[in-house]
């Protein structure tokens, strides 16, 4: 989030795969069928507790509008099973209801790009996926890759262009 807070990704998948593999192997269909339930179940919970708590702690919501099915067909069942797309849906209807500001701004760029001066010095490529902390060559700050992409988001998301964020700092 782009106050600084990180959230761990939830791993339900990861919780019940074994147990799941083994009903699905055993042709035990009701099993397995309760196994994926209860998965459902607990990342719907997750999601809806998560969201609330958004709408109620922000008058201002700016989401990345990523293509989440690219992303999971690229890279596979971890990003599928933290169910995003889910949670930006709850999102934007609670933040309807609940008098929030929901916005979903694109986020290109977004990891790549110094939050505070607004250079394109981060790492790129697919080589670059793998660095978590990065030191902007321009202004020297040092970047957490996931704050440094929410930071962008919601400037993107306010209609804020880096250098008039700057200016104002």
């Amino acid at each position: 989030m782009s106050d600084g807070e990180v959230l761990d990704h939830p791993r339900e998948l990861e919780a019940i795969e074994h147990r799941l593999a083994q009903a699905q192997r055993g042709h035990h269909k009701v099993l397995a069928a309760r196994f994926q339930e209860r998965r459902a179940n607990r990342v719907k919970d997750r999601n809806l507790k998560l969201s609330l708590r958004l709408v109620r702690e922000n008058s201002f919501i700016a989401f990345s509008g990523d293509n989440h099915k690219g992303i999971a067909n690229k890279f596979g069942k971890s990003v599928s099973s933290s169910s995003h797309y889910q949670l930006r849906q709850m999102i934007a209807y609670k933040s309807r209801a609940g008098g929030t500001e929901y916005v979903e701004s694109d986020a290109k760029f977004s990891t790549m790009t110094c939050s505070d001066c607004g250079s394109r010095s981060g790492p790129t490529g697919w080589h670059g996926l793998a660095v978590r902390q990065w030191r902007c060559s321009d202004c020297g700050s040092l970047h957490d890759r996931d704050v440094n992409a929410a930071r962008n988001t919601l400037l993107a998301g306010l209609g804020t262009s880096h250098e008039v964020h700057c200016a104002k700092a």
